[in-house]
């Protein structure tokens, strides 16, 4: 186990492209949405993160089951996330998704890959038809620099530092940045780790979870 972490501590996990080997919500504007209007990051600077993402999946048209359907057989499972999963409920370290995504396709996709036991606090998708609208998880004033991102992972570090010595959280992307200021140990790839670089935030790199279990859980397991 790295030092500093031997205490009691908890584990903040990412979704899409952490968790995923690929970023679902990517994925599906990809599949189902004008290419010009399909990159988060080109959004116009003036329009509020939640109203864009909003009207981004209002532009989805497909049906509760097929969305289900396409998360289960479209995406795949993270290398080495199960035997992680595994290790951290041996060691009763509490683990936590805490997603910009959406509850109803992060559940059943951890099912089908025999992970239960974990909280997850995501947005939900509405649907009616094949009409899509969002509900987020909190309507929480800009808390970092893509302003009100719909679901806090900092409101989500408070309450489990309260409740732990340490706080973990491993993520990619733009939804991470102000977590990954707040965070005890922070693990980054992608476009997360160029944000901590640039800002010079401290993280570890890593590729896949079996990365993390080397350092997080060493010979203990």
């Amino acid at each position: 186990m790295i030092k500093g972490l031997e205490g009691n501590f908890a584990i903040l996990i990412d979704f899409d492209g952490t968790i995923t080997k690929r970023d679902t919500n990517d994925l599906l504007v990809e599949r189902y949405v004008d290419p010009s209007i399909r990159d988060l990051s080109q959004r116009d600077g003036g329009v509020n993160f939640m109203e864009y993402f909003g009207g981004l999946m209002s532009k989805v048209k497909i049906t509760e089951e097929d969305y289900i359907n396409f998360i289960l057989n479209e995406i795949q499972l993270a290398d080495g996330f199960y035997e992680f999963y595994l290790k951290a409920r041996k060691l009763n370290i509490p683990l936590a998704v805490v997603s910009g995504g959406f509850e109803n396709g992060i559940r059943p996709f951890l099912k089908k890959h025999g992970i239960e036991e974990v909280e997850i606090l995501a947005n939900r998708l509405k649907f009616d038809k094949d009409n899509l609208r969002i509900e987020f998880y909190h309507n929480k004033a800009d808390c970092c620099d893509i302003g009100n991102c719909g679901n806090c992972k900092v409101l989500h570090y408070e309450r489990y530092k309260k409740e732990n010595d340490k706080v973990v959280f491993i993520g990619d992307g733009i939804t991470d940045r102000a977590v990954a200021s707040k965070a005890d140990l922070v693990f980054a790839k992608d476009g997360l780790l160029r944000y901590c670089k640039a800002n010079n935030l401290a993280c570890i790199p890593w590729k896949d979870f079996d990365d993390i279990s080397n350092i997080l859980f060493g010979s203990k397991i």
